[in-house]
């Protein structure tokens, strides 16, 4: 997320605390909040977002002719919002890169043993270059899944020291 405005960029500006900002105001902020969030929660109602910004309390800044918070403080309200009960499930979900890639290569592992299985099963020949293709890729490893294993152990260890068990390789 890119700031869309810069806070101390703006000459004239001034903070106002949360506490001494006015109804009108927080409203004003949160429809601000609202629109700029909108494409990270698609489905998520200005009466949820108000919710966030009224338990989060940041401090807003005006000039005279806007209302906003910090790129700092609008951070830190995004990041409650994504671990809230508010946001409702997405359908469908949405993945990052690295699930989406890990889920292309789990796929085509799957498609190539499959296909292998099939052949052998029919008593086919199988090309041993096929199948030392197959075997060779998956002994070389994954970089993403040994990124992804080594920080969901660090995760669960942080947690938990019994859970390094789990994920010892």
């Amino acid at each position: 997320m890119q700031p869309t405005t810069p806070t101390l960029a703006r000459p004239g500006s001034r903070t106002i605390p949360y506490r001494w900002a006015t109804p009108g105001q927080h409203a004003q902020a949160v429809l601000w909040v609202a629109e700029q969030l909108h494409d990270h929660f698609p489905t998520l109602p200005v009466a949820a977002f108000a919710q966030a910004f009224h338990a989060f309390e940041p401090d807003l800044w005006e000039d005279c002719n806007d209302l906003w918070l910090d790129y700092a403080d609008l951070v830190r309200l995004t990041q409650r919002l994504a671990h809230s009960p508010l946001v409702p499930d997405l359908d469908p979900p949405i993945y990052c890169a690295d699930a989406c890639y890990m889920a292309d290569v789990l796929d085509y592992y799957t498609r190539a043993a499959t296909d292998l299985l099939a052949e052998m099963k029919a008593g086919a020949q199988i090309p041993s270059r096929r199948m030392m293709s197959l075997l060779v890729r998956l002994a070389v490893g994954n970089s993403v899944v040994e990124r992804v294993r080594r920080e969901t152990r660090s995760k669960a260890v942080a947690h938990d020291p019994f859970a390094a068990a789990e994920y010892a390789d």
